[in-house]
């Protein structure tokens, strides 16, 4: 299991936050400064308000001091944490790490050397206004793009292509590594992705398609940073292998833990569910499970709560509690696989945490 380290003023818990940013690290001790000194500018500037936004950290058993020298660099923030996995197992495996942690209303991901300038994120937020993902694009005409590297650039572009070809996302740019979402949606894709590596951005994306939730693109300046530990040509091949796999459906998720709340009858006098039924469900899971960001799906006949992320003792526990305290509702808990998700139908704008936190 990862240790998490408490950071002065982390306070996710109880100041309702509503951005959480997660810096997969691995080996990134000697440009984690540089990268921090780029986020301190955008604050500076009043892209990022940090009385309203979480920094997590999350050291991928890296070998060097990156959990220190992140434990230092954060020292100041007034809401951060430093995560250390006990191995490396990939970029992938660390941003979920960090999700898991995540309370705000927003989770974005950015890498440790800041190479998208951080800048740019109140345009992800913009987007999420309207959508339920919003990713950094540097093929956009509003993107700005600095590299001496025309290798590394071109590998990139034909690994665009490859994707778009082979996956039918639509997308210029899935591995931009400047993403954000809806805490809700990236709890239930981050549930869902099994690539731990780096085409994970790409299982996410498709993921999301299938689900029906809504992606939109947004301009970044991006810079060359000197250092990165993606090797062009044997990364390349080991992610167009990942993304073969995903789209032949060799890569199965797990399922997701839902509980239903429906009407029965009794007590309603209609059949049809208690018009604040969702505000109540959510209100006890915020309780039972210690303020998990649980998203809730409506239909006509009630609502269900995805538990994704969430250990099944308490899945077990929440669901005891609910038919005790809901009754006479009929509460039913069951797994629900990818394709029970895509048969609930698109999710887009029907994913909630209607609990008084922010609501897309």
């Amino acid at each position: 299991m990862p240790s998490l380290s408490g950071a002065a003023g982390d306070g996710g818990r109880t100041v309702t936050l509503e951005l959480t940013i997660v810096v997969p690290a691995f080996n990134e001790a000697r440009r984690l400064g540089a990268g921090m000194r780029r986020f301190e500018a955008a604050v500076s500037a009043g892209a990022v308000d940090l009385e309203q936004t979480e920094v997590v950290v999350v050291d991928d058993g890296s070998t060097d001091a990156t959990a220190a020298t992140a434990d230092k660099l954060l020292a100041g923030l007034p809401h951060h944490r430093v995560i250390r996995l006990p191995s490396n197992q990939g970029k992938g495996a660390a941003v979920r790490a960090g999700v898991a942690a995540a309370r705000s209303t927003h989770t974005a991901y950015m890498d440790a050397d800041m190479a998208i300038d951080p800048l740019a994120i109140p345009l992800l937020l913009d987007g999420l206004d309207h959508h339920d993902v919003a990713i950094g694009c540097r093929a956009l005409p509003d993107s700005m793009v600095e590299t001496n590297y025309a290798v590394r650039s071109l590998m990139g572009r034909l690994f665009n292509e490859l994707v778009t070809t082979g996956t039918g996302l639509g997308l210029k740019d899935t591995q931009c590594g400047f993403k954000a979402f809806r805490t809700p949606v990236a709890r239930l894709l981050f549930h869902l992705v099994r690539i731990d590596r780096f085409a994970f951005d790409v299982e996410i994306l498709a993921r999301a398609r299938r689900l029906g939730l809504t992606i939109t693109e947004v301009p970044v300046h991006w810079k060359h940073v000197e250092g990165s530990t993606v090797h062009p040509l044997h990364d390349s091949f080991a992610m167009i292998a990942d993304v073969y796999r995903s789209r032949r459906g060799l890569l199965a998720g797990p399922p997701v833990a839902t509980i239903s709340v429906r009407a029965t009858g009794a007590g309603t006098g209609t059949g049809a569910p208690p018009p604040d039924l969702a505000l109540r469900v959510s209100a006890q899971l915020d309780g039972l499970l210690d303020g998990d960001p649980v998203p809730v799906v409506h239909d006509q006949n009630g609502v269900t709560a995805l538990l994704a992320m969430v250990d099944p003792a308490d899945v077990a526990r929440a669901h005891a509690a609910l038919r005790d305290r809901l009754a006479p509702l009929e509460v039913t808990r069951r797994a629900l696989p990818l394709a029970g998700l895509a048969a609930l139908g698109p999710l887009a704008g029907r994913l909630d945490l209607p609990t008084g936190r922010d609501q897309a």
